[in-house]
């Protein structure tokens, strides 16, 4: 390993653990762009300048902006972080992080270098685009893609704001309940 490798891995998960650990979420997010800032200098030292400027442009800068957006719409970003709502998902989250972590490795070490990387010439749209547009074999990739975005974005806002999404079970609002209490 080159110190350059060494050095990006060491950033990509200093600002991974940055987005993961931040009490506030505005400072997750600003993580998160750092993380993908990281990403596209790891991309542009592979000479692959189109995916380099695609990250930054689509990634660090429309997804983040999005990001920040559902933050401050749901006032996330003044409140710090507060007990743990989902406590009993910690070890199925431990567990899913190695199994993803045991995947990436088994796949790393299959990884065969392509036997002509020169046609790609360095990642220029002209050389992607054909082997991109091919909607029967990424399909259901973004698809899939666009799903879970979905999902991440409801859970979200389930866990800023339940009382809002959901209501409790007990069928009083937890204004309702204050009130009640006073004399």
């Amino acid at each position: 390993m080159s110190f350059w490798e060494v050095v990006s891995a060491v950033l990509l998960l200093a600002t991974a653990l940055g987005v993961v650990r931040a009490q506030n979420a505005v400072h997750a997010a600003l993580s998160l762009i750092a993380n993908f800032l990281v990403v596209a200098a790891v991309y542009a030292g592979l000479e692959a300048r189109f995916v380099a400027m695609t990250q930054v442009i689509v990634y660090a800068g429309a997804i983040v902006v999005l990001f920040l957006f559902v933050i401050m719409l749901l006032s996330a970003a003044r409140s710090e972080a507060g007990p743990d709502p989902l406590p009993g998902l910690q070890p199925l989250a431990l567990l899913g992080g190695v199994s993803l972590a045991a995947v990436l490795v088994y796949a790393v070490s299959r990884f065969q270098a392509p036997a002509n990387p020169a046609s790609l010439q360095g990642g220029l749209p002209q050389a992607l685009g054909p082997l991109l547009y091919q909607p029967e074999r990424w399909m259901y990739a973004v698809l899939l893609v666009g799903f879970l975005l979905l999902v991440a974005t409801v859970a979200a806002m389930l866990l800023v704001e339940p009382e809002r999404i959901a209501p409790p079970l007990s069928g009083k609002r937890p204004q309702d309940q204050q009130e009640g209490a006073r004399p």
